[in-house]
């Protein structure tokens, strides 16, 4: 007997003299001369596999085709039902074409078929860029590019491309241009706008700001501000990452923080405060907008943290422990063995599963 693979390569032999439409999507494996080589056992054209036959039956054969290809039922059920109406028409004597009433199974087969070729051509179009189902899937694109912060090119890739075309063959995705110029700058104008109507319900904000380097050392400054729904659930929201490849002196970091509340037509009168780091240059220029300001306690711990195990005579009270610490996480970090005898004594102690870390302390 021909296996699966086989059975997907033979050209199956039609059912002869039925009215059933059913067996429009069933044939059978052929012999050397080109009959059926056992009627008792059919073979689904839409997916190849195997169903009992016996006698011409086509309960499992309907039942095959209502379990696994539903949409396909469906039309053959639609069929059938026209047939029922047309018959019974005839036998009320209304009127039916005695041309049309001799084959009504026929019809309904053809009509399936017809249905067949409409949805493989229905397949094959492309949604209009006008349409509401591209523009919603268009949306769900732009919304993962900048909810995962990828790379434009990214709808440019193949593997990308090709798993959006088996979610919906019928998507023609656009290119990085279209991200780029129109769908993304239309999405930060939207959530924008939304922001916006936030920060009007809210009575008073903080803000927090700190300066930090890409990996090719381009400096940026983020503004975040903070505040209270009212809903009274704490909201934050990053206004603006800036770019600032000017000197970083009191004077031109002012004018970056003064420029990013009159951007978003922030009050200062609503600002309770303002917390940065410790730097110099930074707190001269809260100090020249005059601006409420607290100084960061993360940092102002950090700092202590490292004088307290870089200073003397600390040093010589926790060089000896940090060492030891070191070397302890130093032979995890280099030993797989003693990882997963870290993960089963955890997992027998009902701890959390957690590795070892190294921190840099000097």
């Amino acid at each position: 007997m021909a296996d699966l693979a086989d059975v997907a390569e033979i050209r199956l032999v039609a059912k002869k003299k039925t009215k059933s439409v059913v067996w429009n999507y069933f044939g059978f494996e052929p012999n050397e001369d080109g009959a059926p080589k056992n009627e008792n056992e059919a073979i689904c054209r839409l997916c190849r596999k195997k169903v009992a036959a016996k006698q011409g039956n086509t309960s499992n054969l309907l039942a095959h085709v209502r379990a696994n290809h539903p949409a396909t039922h469906a039309r053959i059920t639609t069929g059938k039902q026209r047939a029922t109406d047309a018959a019974s028409r005839s036998s009320a004597g209304l009127g039916v074409d005695p041309g049309a009433s001799t084959s009504t199974e026929s019809t309904a087969s053809t009509s399936v078929k017809q249905g067949t070729i409409k949805d493989a051509f229905s397949r094959a179009t492309k949604y209009s860029r006008q349409s509401s189902r591209w523009k919603e899937l268009t949306d769900s694109v732009t919304h993962f590019l900048a909810k995962e912060m990828l790379p434009f090119y990214t709808v440019e890739k193949r593997g990308f491309k090709a798993m959006l075309s088996k979610f919906d063959r019928q998507y023609e995705l656009p290119g990085r241009r279209h991200f780029s110029k129109v769908a993304i700058p239309q999405l930060y104008t939207q959530v924008r706008s939304r922001v916006e109507d936030e920060m009007r319900e809210a009575d008073f904000f903080s803000a927090t700001t700190d300066m930090w380097s890409s990996s090719n050392m381009e400096p940026y400054m983020s503004f975040t501000i903070h505040f209270i729904s009212p809903d009274w659930k704490l909201q934050s929201r990053c206004l603006d990452t800036s770019f600032l490849p000017e000197s970083h002196t009191a004077e031109n970091l002012a004018n970056a923080l003064r420029s990013t509340l009159t951007q978003w037509n922030l009050p200062v009168s609503k600002l309770s405060c303002i917390t940065t780091d410790n730097g110099a240059n930074i707190v001269a220029a809260i100090r020249q907008l005059q601006w409420p300001w607290l100084n960061c306690f993360g940092h102002n711990l950090n700092l202590g943290v490292t004088r307290a195990i870089t200073d003397e005579p600390q040093r010589q009270r926790t060089s000896r422990a940090l060492g030891l610490c070191r070397s302890i996480v130093g032979s995890f970090s280099h030993s797989w063995s003693l990882k997963k005898e870290l993960t089963k004594t955890q997992g027998n102690l009902n701890l959390p599963e957690h590795s070892l870390i190294t921190v840099g302390t000097h």
